[in-house]
Protein backbone atom coordinates (compact mmCIF):
# COMPACT_ATOMS: atom_id res chain seq x y z
CA UNK A 1 0.00 0.00 0.00
CA UNK A 2 1.24 3.46 -1.03
CA UNK A 3 2.64 4.66 2.69
CA UNK A 4 1.61 8.69 2.06
CA UNK A 5 -2.00 7.81 1.05
CA UNK A 6 -2.19 5.39 4.02
CA UNK A 7 -0.73 8.17 6.45
CA UNK A 8 -2.86 10.93 5.19
CA UNK A 9 -6.08 8.14 5.62
CA UNK A 10 -4.73 7.98 9.44
CA UNK A 11 -4.66 11.37 9.67
CA UNK A 12 -8.07 12.16 8.88
CA UNK A 13 -9.22 10.23 12.17
CA UNK A 14 -7.09 12.64 14.31
CA UNK A 15 -7.29 12.15 17.95
CA UNK A 16 -8.18 15.67 18.65
CA UNK A 17 -11.77 16.77 18.01
CA UNK A 18 -11.44 20.26 16.61
CA UNK A 19 -9.43 19.29 14.12
CA UNK A 20 -12.06 16.68 13.27
CA UNK A 21 -14.14 19.50 13.39
CA UNK A 22 -11.80 22.02 11.23
CA UNK A 23 -11.96 18.72 8.54
CA UNK A 24 -15.75 18.72 8.54
CA UNK A 25 -16.28 22.27 7.91
CA UNK A 26 -13.40 22.50 5.47
CA UNK A 27 -15.49 19.33 3.30
CA UNK A 28 -18.79 21.02 3.77
CA UNK A 29 -17.51 24.63 2.83
CA UNK A 30 -16.72 22.91 -0.23
CA UNK A 31 -19.83 20.91 -0.55
CA UNK A 32 -21.83 24.05 -0.14
CA UNK A 33 -19.99 26.18 -2.66
CA UNK A 34 -20.39 23.97 -5.25
CA UNK A 35 -23.83 22.88 -4.40
CA UNK A 36 -24.92 26.40 -4.58
CA UNK A 37 -22.82 26.72 -7.88
CA UNK A 38 -24.44 23.85 -9.38
CA UNK A 39 -27.87 24.80 -8.67
CA UNK A 40 -27.61 28.20 -10.14
CA UNK A 41 -26.04 27.14 -13.00
CA UNK A 42 -28.95 25.05 -14.02
CA UNK A 43 -31.15 27.28 -13.00
CA UNK A 44 -29.94 29.66 -15.63
CA UNK A 45 -29.61 26.30 -17.92
CA UNK A 46 -33.22 25.98 -17.42
CA UNK A 47 -34.88 29.77 -18.09
CA UNK A 48 -32.72 29.16 -21.10
CA UNK A 49 -34.34 26.14 -22.08
CA UNK A 50 -37.81 27.96 -21.38
CA UNK A 51 -37.40 31.00 -23.64
CA UNK A 52 -35.87 28.35 -26.16
CA UNK A 53 -38.70 25.76 -25.88
CA UNK A 54 -41.65 27.38 -23.91
CA UNK A 55 -41.61 30.90 -25.15
CA UNK A 56 -40.15 30.94 -28.93
CA UNK A 57 -42.02 27.71 -29.38
CA UNK A 58 -45.17 29.64 -29.19
CA UNK A 59 -44.54 32.85 -31.06
CA UNK A 60 -43.77 33.67 -34.42
CA UNK A 61 -40.19 32.47 -34.75
CA UNK A 62 -39.41 33.66 -38.59
CA UNK A 63 -41.90 35.54 -40.44
CA UNK A 64 -42.50 37.13 -44.34
CA UNK A 65 -44.06 40.22 -45.29
CA UNK A 66 -45.23 40.33 -48.77
CA UNK A 67 -45.57 43.71 -50.32
CA UNK A 68 -48.40 43.61 -53.42
CA UNK A 69 -47.61 39.68 -53.26
CA UNK A 70 -48.93 37.02 -50.92
CA UNK A 71 -46.58 35.09 -49.08
CA UNK A 72 -49.11 32.51 -48.65
CA UNK A 73 -48.91 31.37 -52.51
CA UNK A 74 -45.17 29.89 -51.68
CA UNK A 75 -46.25 27.82 -48.19
CA UNK A 76 -45.63 24.23 -50.04
CA UNK A 77 -42.25 25.70 -51.13
CA UNK A 78 -40.87 27.38 -48.35
CA UNK A 79 -42.02 24.52 -45.95
CA UNK A 80 -40.00 22.22 -48.16
CA UNK A 81 -36.48 23.80 -47.02
CA UNK A 82 -34.42 22.44 -45.13
CA UNK A 83 -34.85 23.21 -41.17
CA UNK A 84 -38.11 24.93 -41.83
CA UNK A 85 -41.23 22.60 -40.01
CA UNK A 86 -44.10 24.38 -41.25
CA UNK A 87 -45.61 27.72 -43.13
CA UNK A 88 -49.26 29.28 -42.52
CA UNK A 89 -50.71 32.75 -42.81
CA UNK A 90 -51.35 35.08 -39.96
CA UNK A 91 -51.71 38.21 -39.14
CA UNK A 92 -50.81 40.74 -35.90
CA UNK A 93 -52.86 43.64 -34.15
CA UNK A 94 -51.86 45.81 -30.89
CA UNK A 95 -55.21 46.19 -29.28
CA UNK A 96 -57.27 47.46 -25.67
CA UNK A 97 -59.73 44.76 -23.91
CA UNK A 98 -62.12 45.98 -21.82
CA UNK A 99 -64.84 44.49 -19.91
CA UNK A 100 -67.09 46.22 -17.67
CA UNK A 101 -67.83 45.73 -14.37
CA UNK A 102 -70.51 46.40 -11.90
CA UNK A 103 -70.38 50.04 -11.30
CA UNK A 104 -69.61 51.58 -14.03
CA UNK A 105 -66.45 50.58 -13.60
CA UNK A 106 -64.37 48.82 -16.82
CA UNK A 107 -61.29 46.42 -16.58
CA UNK A 108 -58.38 47.11 -19.17
CA UNK A 109 -55.72 44.95 -20.72
CA UNK A 110 -53.07 45.58 -23.48
CA UNK A 111 -53.32 42.87 -25.51
CA UNK A 112 -51.58 41.44 -28.67
CA UNK A 113 -54.58 39.94 -31.12
CA UNK A 114 -52.86 36.77 -33.53
CA UNK A 115 -54.92 35.84 -36.38
CA UNK A 116 -54.53 32.20 -37.08
CA UNK A 117 -56.15 30.24 -40.18
CA UNK A 118 -57.95 28.16 -40.42
CA UNK A 119 -57.84 24.65 -38.91
CA UNK A 120 -53.86 26.55 -37.75
CA UNK A 121 -52.60 24.58 -34.62
CA UNK A 122 -49.25 23.02 -35.25
CA UNK A 123 -47.80 26.44 -34.91
CA UNK A 124 -50.30 28.86 -33.04
CA UNK A 125 -50.56 26.67 -30.07
CA UNK A 126 -53.93 25.55 -30.52
CA UNK A 127 -55.29 21.82 -30.67
CA UNK A 128 -57.11 20.95 -34.09
CA UNK A 129 -60.59 21.35 -32.01
CA UNK A 130 -59.79 25.07 -30.68
CA UNK A 131 -58.64 25.60 -34.44
CA UNK A 132 -61.95 24.24 -35.99
CA UNK A 133 -63.95 26.33 -33.36
CA UNK A 134 -62.59 29.84 -34.81
CA UNK A 135 -65.03 30.79 -37.41
CA UNK A 136 -64.79 33.43 -39.56
CA UNK A 137 -67.22 36.63 -38.66
CA UNK A 138 -67.90 34.75 -35.45
CA UNK A 139 -65.34 36.96 -33.58
CA UNK A 140 -64.50 33.99 -31.25
CA UNK A 141 -61.13 33.80 -29.61
CA UNK A 142 -58.59 32.16 -27.16
CA UNK A 143 -56.92 34.14 -24.40
CA UNK A 144 -54.51 33.61 -22.16
CA UNK A 145 -55.53 32.44 -18.86
CA UNK A 146 -53.35 35.29 -17.26
CA UNK A 147 -55.01 37.76 -19.01
CA UNK A 148 -58.91 36.02 -18.59
CA UNK A 149 -57.61 36.19 -14.97
CA UNK A 150 -56.79 40.23 -14.86
CA UNK A 151 -60.00 40.70 -17.34
CA UNK A 152 -62.21 38.16 -14.73
CA UNK A 153 -63.59 36.83 -18.13
CA UNK A 154 -64.62 33.09 -18.55
CA UNK A 155 -65.19 31.05 -21.62
CA UNK A 156 -68.44 32.12 -22.59
CA UNK A 157 -68.22 35.87 -21.89
CA UNK A 158 -67.84 39.01 -23.56
CA UNK A 159 -64.67 41.62 -24.05
CA UNK A 160 -64.38 44.51 -26.30
CA UNK A 161 -61.66 44.98 -28.40
CA UNK A 162 -60.48 48.64 -29.09
CA UNK A 163 -57.71 48.75 -32.57
CA UNK A 164 -56.08 51.83 -32.99
CA UNK A 165 -57.69 52.23 -36.21
CA UNK A 166 -59.83 55.08 -36.88
CA UNK A 167 -63.05 54.74 -37.98
CA UNK A 168 -64.77 57.90 -39.82
CA UNK A 169 -68.23 58.81 -38.60
CA UNK A 170 -71.04 61.91 -39.07
CA UNK A 171 -70.12 62.33 -35.46
CA UNK A 172 -66.51 62.54 -35.85
CA UNK A 173 -63.79 60.14 -36.43
CA UNK A 174 -64.09 56.84 -33.65
CA UNK A 175 -61.44 54.05 -32.77
CA UNK A 176 -62.37 50.73 -34.28
CA UNK A 177 -64.64 48.66 -31.63
CA UNK A 178 -65.75 44.74 -31.98
CA UNK A 179 -67.00 43.36 -29.29
CA UNK A 180 -65.82 39.15 -29.38
CA UNK A 181 -66.77 36.00 -27.47
CA UNK A 182 -64.31 34.28 -25.52
CA UNK A 183 -63.91 30.20 -26.52
CA UNK A 184 -61.36 28.85 -24.47
CA UNK A 185 -58.15 30.22 -21.95
CA UNK A 186 -54.82 29.05 -22.83
CA UNK A 187 -51.72 28.32 -20.46
CA UNK A 188 -48.29 28.20 -21.47
CA UNK A 189 -46.85 29.29 -18.03
CA UNK A 190 -45.19 32.35 -19.51
CA UNK A 191 -45.32 36.04 -20.05
CA UNK A 192 -47.35 35.17 -23.33
CA UNK A 193 -50.24 34.12 -21.00
CA UNK A 194 -50.64 37.67 -19.82
CA UNK A 195 -50.89 39.22 -23.41
CA UNK A 196 -51.91 37.41 -26.19
CA UNK A 197 -55.03 36.39 -27.57
CA UNK A 198 -56.02 35.05 -30.53
CA UNK A 199 -58.90 34.77 -33.22
CA UNK A 200 -59.16 33.88 -37.16
CA UNK A 201 -57.27 35.57 -39.39
CA UNK A 202 -60.41 37.25 -41.71
CA UNK A 203 -61.64 38.57 -38.12
CA UNK A 204 -58.15 40.02 -36.97
CA UNK A 205 -58.01 41.20 -40.99
CA UNK A 206 -61.20 42.94 -40.68
CA UNK A 207 -60.85 44.62 -37.62
CA UNK A 208 -57.05 45.89 -39.34
CA UNK A 209 -59.28 47.88 -41.97
CA UNK A 210 -55.79 48.70 -43.55
CA UNK A 211 -54.46 46.91 -46.91
CA UNK A 212 -50.98 46.42 -45.28
CA UNK A 213 -48.70 43.83 -45.76
CA UNK A 214 -49.45 39.80 -45.79
CA UNK A 215 -47.51 38.05 -43.34
CA UNK A 216 -46.55 34.64 -43.19
CA UNK A 217 -44.84 32.44 -39.91
CA UNK A 218 -42.64 29.93 -40.67
CA UNK A 219 -41.57 27.57 -37.49
CA UNK A 220 -37.91 26.27 -37.79
CA UNK A 221 -36.31 23.60 -36.07
CA UNK A 222 -34.10 25.06 -34.20
CA UNK A 223 -34.52 28.25 -32.89
CA UNK A 224 -30.53 28.92 -32.61
CA UNK A 225 -30.47 28.68 -35.65
CA UNK A 226 -32.74 31.05 -37.16
CA UNK A 227 -30.04 33.45 -39.00
CA UNK A 228 -29.05 29.62 -41.78
CA UNK A 229 -32.88 29.34 -41.86
CA UNK A 230 -33.82 32.98 -42.73
CA UNK A 231 -31.00 32.89 -45.29
CA UNK A 232 -32.59 30.12 -47.27
CA UNK A 233 -36.01 31.62 -47.13
CA UNK A 234 -34.86 35.20 -48.58
CA UNK A 235 -33.00 33.27 -51.26
CA UNK A 236 -36.17 31.09 -52.23
CA UNK A 237 -38.05 34.09 -52.56
CA UNK A 238 -35.55 36.20 -53.83
CA UNK A 239 -35.75 34.02 -56.80
CA UNK A 240 -39.56 33.76 -57.65
CA UNK A 241 -40.62 36.07 -60.49
CA UNK A 242 -42.84 38.55 -58.59
CA UNK A 243 -40.16 39.66 -56.80
CA UNK A 244 -38.78 43.06 -56.63
CA UNK A 245 -36.62 45.35 -54.01
CA UNK A 246 -38.92 45.97 -51.09
CA UNK A 247 -41.46 42.73 -52.16
CA UNK A 248 -40.52 40.68 -49.23
CA UNK A 249 -39.35 41.84 -45.86
CA UNK A 250 -38.00 39.28 -43.07
CA UNK A 251 -37.84 39.11 -39.56
CA UNK A 252 -37.25 36.49 -36.95
CA UNK A 253 -37.26 36.00 -32.75
CA UNK A 254 -34.54 37.77 -32.38
CA UNK A 255 -35.66 40.88 -33.01
CA UNK A 256 -38.09 40.90 -30.23
CA UNK A 257 -36.50 38.45 -27.84
CA UNK A 258 -33.02 38.17 -28.79
CA UNK A 259 -31.45 40.59 -26.34
CA UNK A 260 -33.07 38.83 -23.70
CA UNK A 261 -31.74 35.74 -25.27
CA UNK A 262 -28.22 37.02 -24.88
CA UNK A 263 -28.82 38.78 -21.49
CA UNK A 264 -29.20 35.42 -19.89
CA UNK A 265 -26.19 33.96 -21.21
CA UNK A 266 -24.22 36.70 -20.46
CA UNK A 267 -25.94 36.16 -16.90
CA UNK A 268 -24.96 32.87 -16.39
CA UNK A 269 -20.94 33.52 -17.71
CA UNK A 270 -21.30 36.25 -14.81
CA UNK A 271 -22.50 33.67 -12.31
CA UNK A 272 -19.99 31.41 -12.55
CA UNK A 273 -17.52 33.58 -12.30
CA UNK A 274 -18.77 35.12 -9.26
CA UNK A 275 -19.95 32.24 -7.26
CA UNK A 276 -16.52 30.51 -8.45
CA UNK A 277 -14.67 33.34 -5.77
CA UNK A 278 -17.00 31.79 -3.01
CA UNK A 279 -15.40 28.43 -4.12
CA UNK A 280 -11.89 29.66 -4.20
CA UNK A 281 -13.14 31.21 -0.53
CA UNK A 282 -13.93 27.60 0.26
CA UNK A 283 -10.63 25.86 -1.29
CA UNK A 284 -8.23 28.46 0.57
CA UNK A 285 -10.15 26.78 3.86
CA UNK A 286 -7.99 23.57 3.18
CA UNK A 287 -4.79 25.61 4.03
CA UNK A 288 -5.52 26.37 7.51
CA UNK A 289 -6.60 22.26 7.68
CA UNK A 290 -3.45 21.08 6.43
CA UNK A 291 -1.41 23.36 8.81
CA UNK A 292 -3.41 22.32 11.51
CA UNK A 293 -2.79 18.69 10.31
CA UNK A 294 0.99 19.51 10.41
CA UNK A 295 0.92 21.26 13.77
CA UNK A 296 -0.96 18.26 15.74
CA UNK A 297 0.98 15.34 13.87
CA UNK A 298 4.56 16.61 14.14
CA UNK A 299 5.79 14.15 16.27
CA UNK A 300 4.61 11.69 14.49
CA UNK A 301 6.05 12.98 11.31
CA UNK A 302 9.21 13.72 12.77
CA UNK A 303 9.76 9.91 14.14
CA UNK A 304 8.84 9.23 10.53
CA UNK A 305 10.98 11.19 9.20
CA UNK A 306 13.79 10.37 11.34
CA UNK A 307 12.96 6.68 9.78
CA UNK A 308 13.51 7.83 6.46
CA UNK A 309 10.94 9.10 5.02
CA UNK A 310 11.50 12.17 2.43
CA UNK A 311 11.04 15.77 2.43
CA UNK A 312 8.88 14.57 -0.70
CA UNK A 313 6.89 11.66 0.63
CA UNK A 314 5.96 14.27 3.57
CA UNK A 315 4.52 16.21 1.34
CA UNK A 316 2.33 13.69 -0.57
CA UNK A 317 0.94 12.56 3.15
CA UNK A 318 -0.47 16.25 3.20
CA UNK A 319 -1.24 16.68 -0.50
CA UNK A 320 -3.38 12.95 -0.25
CA UNK A 321 -4.95 14.53 2.95
CA UNK A 322 -6.15 17.36 1.67
CA UNK A 323 -7.00 15.42 -1.83
CA UNK A 324 -9.42 12.97 0.44
CA UNK A 325 -11.33 16.24 1.83
CA UNK A 326 -11.25 17.97 -1.15
CA UNK A 327 -12.67 15.23 -3.20
CA UNK A 328 -15.30 14.28 -0.82
CA UNK A 329 -16.86 17.48 -0.10
CA UNK A 330 -16.44 18.33 -4.27
CA UNK A 331 -18.31 14.79 -4.92
CA UNK A 332 -21.35 15.67 -2.21
CA UNK A 333 -21.52 19.16 -3.70
CA UNK A 334 -22.17 17.93 -6.81
CA UNK A 335 -24.79 15.81 -5.46
CA UNK A 336 -26.27 18.05 -3.11
CA UNK A 337 -26.58 20.92 -5.94
CA UNK A 338 -28.22 18.00 -7.85
CA UNK A 339 -30.70 17.54 -4.89
CA UNK A 340 -31.75 20.92 -4.82
CA UNK A 341 -32.38 21.14 -8.69
CA UNK A 342 -35.02 18.25 -8.17
CA UNK A 343 -36.63 20.08 -5.15
CA UNK A 344 -36.44 23.43 -6.09
CA UNK A 345 -39.58 23.85 -8.25
CA UNK A 346 -41.68 21.84 -5.47
CA UNK A 347 -40.84 24.72 -3.24
CA UNK A 348 -41.21 27.32 -5.06
CA UNK A 349 -44.26 26.15 -6.09
CA UNK A 350 -45.37 25.51 -2.66
CA UNK A 351 -44.26 28.96 -2.22
CA UNK A 352 -46.09 30.54 -4.46
CA UNK A 353 -49.44 28.21 -3.57
CA UNK A 354 -49.11 30.03 0.22
CA UNK A 355 -48.52 33.41 -1.15
CA UNK A 356 -51.34 33.04 -3.67
CA UNK A 357 -49.71 34.54 -6.23
CA UNK A 358 -47.01 33.14 -8.68
CA UNK A 359 -43.06 33.82 -6.90
CA UNK A 360 -41.73 34.01 -10.35
CA UNK A 361 -44.59 36.10 -11.64
CA UNK A 362 -41.97 38.93 -12.53
CA UNK A 363 -39.97 36.62 -15.19
CA UNK A 364 -41.43 35.33 -18.36
CA UNK A 365 -41.81 31.94 -16.84
CA UNK A 366 -43.93 31.67 -14.05
CA UNK A 367 -42.30 28.32 -13.00
CA UNK A 368 -38.90 27.62 -11.27
CA UNK A 369 -36.99 26.12 -14.55
CA UNK A 370 -34.12 23.75 -13.38
CA UNK A 371 -31.94 22.64 -16.43
CA UNK A 372 -28.72 20.30 -14.90
CA UNK A 373 -26.33 19.96 -17.52
CA UNK A 374 -23.44 17.29 -17.12
CA UNK A 375 -20.96 19.64 -19.00
CA UNK A 376 -21.76 22.55 -16.33
CA UNK A 377 -21.27 19.52 -13.71
CA UNK A 378 -17.86 18.67 -15.09
CA UNK A 379 -16.72 22.41 -15.27
CA UNK A 380 -17.64 23.17 -11.56
CA UNK A 381 -16.44 20.13 -10.16
CA UNK A 382 -12.89 20.64 -12.45
CA UNK A 383 -12.84 24.66 -11.34
CA UNK A 384 -13.21 23.86 -7.48
CA UNK A 385 -10.66 20.70 -7.90
CA UNK A 386 -7.85 22.95 -9.49
CA UNK A 387 -8.43 25.53 -6.76
CA UNK A 388 -8.26 23.06 -4.29
CA UNK A 389 -5.41 21.56 -5.50
CA UNK A 390 -3.77 24.59 -5.50
CA UNK A 391 -4.39 25.67 -1.65
CA UNK A 392 -3.38 21.59 -0.63
CA UNK A 393 0.27 22.64 -2.87
CA UNK A 394 0.74 25.83 -0.96
CA UNK A 395 0.21 24.17 2.35
CA UNK A 396 1.64 21.11 2.34
CA UNK A 397 4.69 23.03 1.17
CA UNK A 398 4.97 23.64 4.89
CA UNK A 399 5.67 20.41 5.91
CA UNK A 400 9.53 21.03 4.65
CA UNK A 401 10.51 23.15 7.39
CA UNK A 402 9.74 20.19 9.49
CA UNK A 403 13.33 20.00 12.12
CA UNK A 404 12.57 16.12 13.40
CA UNK A 405 15.84 16.63 15.60
CA UNK A 406 14.26 19.60 17.65
CA UNK A 407 11.03 18.13 17.50
CA UNK A 408 12.21 14.91 19.41
CA UNK A 409 14.33 16.66 21.71
CA UNK A 410 11.69 18.31 22.80
CA UNK A 411 9.27 14.88 23.11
Amino acid sequence: MNLPRFLAARFLRPEGAFLSFVTVAAAGGIALAVAVLVLVLSVANGFERALREEVLGAVPQLVVEGYGVDPAAYVEALAALPGIEGAEPFEELGALALVAQPGARTRSRPVQVLGVAPGAGALSGLTPQQGEALRPGAFGIFLGAELARGLAVAPGDSLTLVVPNLRLTLAGAFPVQRTVTVLGLLETGTLLDGQTMLAHLQDVRALARRGGPRRLRLGVRDVLAVGEDRARVEAALEAVPEASPGTFRFSDWRDRYGALFEAIAVQKKMLFLVLTLLVAMAAFNLIAMVLMAIRQQTGALAMLSSLGLGGAQLRAVFRWHGAFVAGGGIVAGVLGGLALCAVAPALVAWISELRGAPLMGAYFVHHLPVAPALGDCLAVAAVAGALAALAITLAARRADALAPQEVLRHE
